[in-house]
């Protein structure tokens, strides 16, 4: 497998869409979140909805990821995955979401100009993850002071 300027080039450019890509839909996806946040359950139950999102939310965007990884090994030929295993469409999203989250355990590897994907796939999982971070929080704080002025309001009789 030839890895030359062109194909590294490539790469940097399907990396940059991947990114966008990934970027887009967390955005999207936190906008929703905010916007459809009911007050109807309790706090917890809102929590833990959001969570759950997030988290799904975060395999989408991996998977972005893994379609890039096939599409660079099979339509690209930037190289593609190797390692202890076959390397089937279900390898590709494991080793999008291990990287994602900066897990990798080393039994599946990038080969070839994909290893630039595979490099900067970790700094968005990161960045993105801290983005999570921080909504989970904002949204945590709303709730808390949704319930303090009602306990306000109860305690004055309102």
């Amino acid at each position: 497998m030839e890895s030359s300027a062109e194909h590294y080039s490539l790469a940097l450019v399907c990396a940059a869409i991947l990114t966008v890509t990934a970027v887009a839909i967390h955005y999207e996806a936190l906008r929703l979140f905010w916007a459809l946040h009911p007050k109807r359950w309790s706090g917890r139950m809102n929590l833990g909805v959001l969570i759950v999102c997030i988290i799904l939310v975060h395999c989408l965007e991996a998977m972005v990821f893994a379609f890039g990884f096939w599409l660079s090994d099979h339509g690209l030929g930037l190289g593609g995955l190797a390692g202890s295993r076959e390397i089937t469409p279900v390898v590709y999203v494991y080793f999008a979401l291990e990287t994602y989250t900066t897990q990798s355990l080393g039994d599946i590897y990038p080969i070839g100009a994909s290893r630039l994907i595979a490099s900067i796939e970790p700094l968005v999982g990161l960045i993105l993850i801290g983005w999570s971070t921080s909504f989970t929080y904002v949204m945590m704080r709303r709730d808390w002071q949704i319930d303090e002025v009602q306990e306000a309001e109860k305690r004055s009789g309102k």
